[in-house]
């Protein structure tokens, strides 16, 4: 054999050629367990819960569910970033056919996060949330994002240079912040669309809405752009886009979690599936030195409850709402949400609060809005046609604030608590349910243009009385589970609240999760949303 160094060298280049083809076809040939055993609509549309699991066992990885959820974004969401530079006053053509729930994605750090996830289920480091993609709300401070309240007015905004409370604990528990998501111009409409990111729609059916302020947050839930997503709720800005967006979400009692020292505010989790919002809850509950208000010691949320067998739930269709009563596609959520309680073996106790829109809303808005809208105008005299129309709407608050207002709401909520307490928790019930909205059929641009309404059996009433959430930021001590029933006609979702008694927020989780087993659930067995767009 010739030993010569060129003989040599020849010799090593042969042998490390063929062990790199070895390698690259073995490569090639070997599965890989998230491509052969998910596709990835099913990756990016799995619970939070189950994916933990599987990270853990190696059959598939954050990067893996990121890639797959970044693929739906670019598929569905549309254009976005634009709205930054320029003015969007054609509300029905931006992004036309598209979700438009993103203001901006922070797909580049987040694959980097995802990839120290991968790594931390390899080596046994994983926390509670170890790569997870949360969508956060346009309110929540991420150190270096920048919270507009999509307005003209704070496009420029300085960027946060801190975590918020509630941030602060997803972080610290491996949560991937994907992108913000879009809310009405500063959170003061039921439907999510503003001159400066135009109209984000329901992946269920475009034509409708996804529901205000969390609007983005429940869009981009629906379509399968991130795992969880966070919410804000201080007229229902968690439960309506919750109900819209066919999701699981809680408004907790003032003080649960983090949030401003507003007693009418709360910060709670939104999901797809009950056991992720019960898992986020859990995460961001508890006491934290950035907020003194926050209840102390931190209420644990278990995964499963106790059967409701034999328990009394109070139902109240809420027909005296509205004059002509609420929309059969309530009515009918309603109707199949008492079957499934008397088929989980629940006592069922039909009453009817004494609360009317026509009454209760005024009194409600000039308590809320005094010195929400104050801040708003104060000062911006000059700038005031660069608001949505909404807001303008809501401009003769602003400040106007008297004793008799303030007493007004003061003895409001004595009433309403008075007969809730009477009617319900003294009757020995767990919890009281009873609709989100009257109507589930919001177009999605709604009040953009006066053609825009959401009629109740053919009659008009202000867009503020068709949702019956207010009632419980009023009473806000009051926990709140938002849960989905069914599809409308429409193929829009229609859902429910679900009300404990003050602080008892474990007997709200109790009977959702028992309705959880019962009603057929969204987000499987083929229901998912197909981004129609049909009136």
């Amino acid at each position: 054999m010739n030993n010569s160094p060129k003989a040599v060298r020849f010799l090593l280049a042969v042998l490390m050629a063929f062990s790199f083809a070895v390698c690259v076809s073995a490569a090639q040939a070997a599965p890989n367990p998230a491509e052969s055993k998910f596709t990835q609509d099913e990756l990016a549309y799995m619970p939070a819960v189950q994916l933990i699991e599987l990270f853990k066992k190696g059959e598939t990885t954050p990067s893996e569910v990121l890639e797959a959820q970044i693929s739906r974004v670019k598929k569905y969401n549309g254009e976005y970033n634009v709205s930054r530079r320029d003015l969007v006053n054609e509300l029905d053509t931006f992004n036309a056919g598209k979700v438009n729930a993103i203001t901006f994605d922070n797909f580049d750090e987040a694959r980097k996060l995802a990839k120290e996830a991968d790594e931390r289920y390899r080596n046994g480091s994983a926390r509670r949330l170890e790569g997870i993609t949360v969508g956060i709300k346009d309110e929540n401070e991420v150190k270096g994002w920048r919270v507009d309240a999509a307005s003209l007015l704070m496009k420029d905004h300085e960027p946060s240079d801190a975590d918020g409370a509630m941030i602060q604990k997803l972080r610290k528990e491996g949560a991937i912040f994907v992108f913000q998501t879009t809310v009405p111009e500063q959170y003061l409409s039921p439907m999510t669309w503003s001159r400066l990111y135009g109209v984000s729609r329901n992946p269920w059916n475009l034509y409708y809405g996804t529901g205000g302020s969390s609007g983005g947050s429940g869009a981009a839930l629906a379509a399968g752009f991130c795992t969880l997503a966070t919410g804000s709720d201080m007229g229902g800005s968690i439960r309506i886009p919750s109900a819209m967006n066919g999701l699981y979400g809680f408004k907790p009692p003032f003080g649960r979690v983090a949030t401003s020292d507003n007693t009418y505010e709360t910060l709670g989790p939104m999901a797809r599936t009950f056991a992720d919002m019960a898992l986020m809850q859990d995460v961001i509950t508890g006491p934290s030195p950035e907020v003194h208000s926050v209840i102390r010691p931190k209420l644990d949320y278990p995964q499963k409850y106790t059967p409701i067998q034999g328990q009394k739930v109070a139902v109240a269709y809420c027909r005296n709402w509205l004059q002509g009563g609420l929309s059969d596609e309530s009515n009918h959520a309603m109707d199949t949400t008492v079957a499934a309680l008397k088929k989980a073996g629940a006592q069922v106790e039909l009453i009817e609060l004494d609360v009317e829109a026509e009454s209760f809303m005024p009194t409600y808005f000039k308590g809320l809005m005094s010195t929400s809208m104050y801040v708003i105008f104060n000062g911006l005299d000059e700038h005031r046609d660069l608001f949505s129309s909404y807001v303008k709407n809501l401009e003769a608050y602003a400040g106007n604030l008297t004793p008799q207002d303030q007493v007004n709401a003061e003895m409001l909520l004595m009433k309403l608590h008075r007969d809730v307490q009477q009617k319900v928790f003294e009757k020995g019930c767990i919890a009281l349910i009873m609709p989100t909205l009257a109507t589930p059929h919001f177009p999605a641009d709604l009040e953009a243009t006066p053609d825009k309404t959401a009629p109740v059996k053919g009659k008009t009433y202000p867009n503020t009385n068709l949702m019956l959430t207010p009632i419980w930021n009023l009473a806000s001590r009051y926990p709140v589970v938002a849960m989905p029933v069914e599809l409308s006609d429409k193929n829009v979702p229609v859902g429910v609240q679900i009300v404990s008694n003050t602080y008892d927020d474990l007997n709200a989780f109790r009977v959702a999760y028992a309705l959880s087993k019962t009603i057929a659930p969204l987000y499987k067995d083929g229901r998912f949303p197909d981004f129609r767009n049909a009136k």
